[in-house]
């Protein structure tokens, strides 16, 4: 008992002379804790309640039932990560955001189980969501952001059946009814730019052409060969048809007495009866023959030429009248396509109908699952830092701290006065 008074008082002492110590450490922590706590931004919270009602259901015997989730699961769901990306997309705009992490530890979710024994059961859950921050209006704007995302993507998993096909069935309506519009939209389009009636007027001027330029065509070939039959029995008459005729005859009265007259010798007297006169005269009937074949001729080359002419523009009109007509059918087998696409399309559209109409009025029979019951506030009242509970924290911890330090202290100057009283204890040759 002794020993442990005597120890006691060594302890008193020490603390004693280290009093200082300790006192410094209380003051410093103290004042760190206090300028720490003022320095922090005010911290405020707000609060929003959701109720969340089963789905019902009738059943085949008639009973109304349903079931809702475990409280984790809706945990999960308030607290999912592309939901609290939504709400900060809708309060944050281009300013610097949290990311989804600091969010989510700021956020707290808190489940009221119904006190039904036999739970989860037909009853209503109250889900409650603290926000902690230190822009008040923010705060509110989050807590708003989350409730009307968490309402728009979480409902359907609390509505009957049909009223749950009500949105996909109003995607594929408006879907069936976009794609009906674009077709016939496509359609109205394609008649413009290849118009069937004038397509069918432009084959029927084709025909009309063709079959003028075939009977031309027909006709002038029967002018050709028969202008080539005529040119070649003219040619053949003109080889037969001297171009010339040769006249011989003699002396004419006027020319005898002339040259007796002019007291001829007896030699040219007498040479006057041997003599004859040939005279050459142009056969007309040549020349009638080779003007009716220098016009057959040109007669002919123009019936060749207009029948080439024909010839070239049958060819084009024939190929015209070909593509005009695989056109056309091309055209109106495109419309056929489209058609049978725009019916099916319609009687989809029809069906949709009739089915976003059912799920309609399912929707409009069945309560709303989620329900905002307490609507968040802007904070007026920070909740944070405690300055209070960081300054008792930091004193408490600051006075161990200190009575550590004054032991550690009176430990290291106990350590020196025994090394220095055992030099001084020494003689001077256990010195050297």
């Amino acid at each position: 008992m002794e020993e442990y008074e005597v120890n006691l008082r060594d302890y008193l002492r020490v603390l004693w002379q280290g009093k200082w110590i300790v006192l410094v450490t209380f003051l410093v922590a103290v004042g760190t804790a206090l300028g720490i706590s003022y320095s922090l931004p005010k911290q405020y919270q707000t609060e929003t309640g959701l109720l969340i009602l089963p789905p019902l259901a009738r059943e085949i015997g008639g009973e109304i039932g349903g079931t809702v989730f475990s409280p984790e699961t809706y945990k999960s769901l308030a607290l999912a990560s592309d939901l609290l990306q939504e709400a900060i997309d809708t309060v944050y705009a281009g300013e610097d955001r949290p990311t989804v992490e600091n969010l989510k530890r700021s956020m707290r979710v808190e489940v009221e189980q119904t006190t039904a024994k036999d739970f989860p059961g037909r009853f209503p859950l109250y889900l409650r969501l603290t926000v902690k921050g230190t822009d008040p209006q923010r705060l509110q704007a989050l807590a708003e952001a989350w409730a009307q995302h968490f309402i728009a993507r979480n409902a359907q998993l609390f509505m009957s059946r049909a009223a749950q096909s009500y949105d996909y069935v109003k995607q594929n309506f408006e879907e069936v009814e976009q794609e009906l519009l674009a077709k016939e939209e496509e359609r109205k389009l394609y008649q413009q730019e290849n118009p069937k009636p004038i397509i069918q007027a432009e084959v029927s001027q084709l025909q009309e052409i063709y079959q003028s330029y075939l009977a031309l065509l027909a006709e002038k070939r029967r002018e050709l060969i028969s202008e080539e039959e005529r040119l070649a029995v003219l040619e053949e008459a003109l080889a037969q048809e001297p171009e010339h005729f040769t006249l011989e005859r003699g002396l004419s009265r006027e020319a005898l007495w002339h040259f007796l007259a002019e007291g001829l010798p007896e030699e040219a007297l007498g040479a006057i009866p041997r003599l004859q006169i040939q005279d050459q005269v142009l056969n007309a009937a040549y020349v009638n023959l080779r003007s009716e074949v220098a016009g057959a001729r040109a007669q002919v080359q123009s019936l060749r030429e207009e029948v080439a002419y024909l010839e070239a523009e049958l060819e084009a009109t024939l190929r015209a009248l070909t593509e005009k007509q695989a056109q056309l059918v091309e055209v109106q087998a495109e419309l056929d396509r489209l058609d049978r696409e725009i019916s099916v399309l319609r009687n989809s559209y029809s069906s949709l109908a009739t089915k976003l109409q059912e799920a309609r009025i399912a929707q409009a029979e069945t309560a709303e699952p989620i329900r905002v019951v307490e609507a968040p506030v802007v904070p007026t009242t920070p909740v944070g830092p405690n300055t209070k509970t960081n300054v008792a924290v930091a004193g408490v911890l600051s006075l161990f701290l200190g009575i550590l330090l004054a032991f550690v202290f009176h430990y290291l100057e106990s350590g020196d006065e025994e090394s220095s009283q055992a030099s001084q204890g020494k003689g001077p040759d256990e010195v050297a």
